[in-house]
């Protein structure tokens, strides 16, 4: 059986006033699917997952969220299909570790007395996934940024939300802490589908999504599995500068000079 639509971006254009910059996206994307988002700087990739959460509003067309116009669904109904991830969130640095992530499941209930014994565990379960729970009662404003970037993401998990969106999960981490999170976005799911949207620059991660997007200039330059696009002549046109896709021991390494 075909997977069904989960969100779809219906010739759906977008410029910010006083800029020559127009993004412009005609994607569906099916129910499951793990897109990764690849780029250069400023060519569209946070813009783009901004339209699909909500936070931006496109200038022209449409975009629909499981065949229903996001316009005209209520700001809950939206929360309750979707969870973002910035690049640049606000933190109350005045919460603990454990009260800042457990406000994920907040989204999942009306109130704090709402909370279940289940919430607390799974809280706990995600702390220790990610290498966190020896700071559980320490203050987000104590936390390095690749910690703060972990509780965030801890955040954003603990949700569950049918659509998850990260924009540049990474970008604070070491190379272990970078793979330890990607399994963790792309394999952590509580026994539902989740669709999965990321943006990075680590175009390495590639095959371990089923999806690579590649914007340029505000469009989608290529759009297909990681093994047909991912390739020397794609990346190098890409990012106009030479990148080649070597594979060595049947593993994929993108190099660059």
């Amino acid at each position: 059986m075909d997977k069904i639509s989960c969100i779809s971006l219906n010739k759906t254009s977008l410029r910010f006033n006083n800029s020559s910059f127009e993004l412009f996206a005609n994607i569906t994307i099916k129910e499951g699917e793990k897109i990764l988002l690849i780029g250069p700087n400023g060519s569209g990739k946070s813009s783009l997952i901004q339209l699909i959460s909500g936070h931006i509003t496109p200038n022209k067309g449409e975009v629909l969220l499981k065949n229903m116009h996001k316009t005209n669904k209520e700001s809950k109904e939206i929360s309750e299909l979707i969870s973002y991830m910035p690049q640049s969130p606000y933190l109350p640095l005045h919460f603990d570790v454990f009260d800042f992530v457990i406000t994920g499941r907040f989204s999942n209930n009306n109130i704090k007395t709402n909370l279940s014994e289940n919430d607390y565990k799974l809280t706990m379960l995600i702390l220790k996934k990610i290498n966190l729970f020896n700071k559980w009662d320490s203050k987000l404003a104590h936390l390095s940024g690749g910690e703060k970037q972990l509780a965030l993401l801890a955040h954003n998990l603990i949700q569950n939300k049918p659509i998850q969106l990260f924009d540049e999960p990474t970008s604070n981490l070491d190379p272990f802490n970078q793979s330890e999170v990607m399994n963790l976005i792309l394999y952590s799911s509580l026994n539902k589908p989740i669709t999965t949207i990321v943006s990075t620059h680590d175009i390495n991660f590639a095959w371990k999504f089923n999806r690579v997007i590649m914007i340029k200039n505000g469009v989608i330059f290529k759009d297909g599995s990681p093994d047909k696009i991912i390739t020397t002549k794609n990346l190098s046109s890409l990012y106009e500068k030479e990148i080649k896709v070597k594979k060595i021991n049947n593993k994929h390494f993108v190099l660059t000079h």
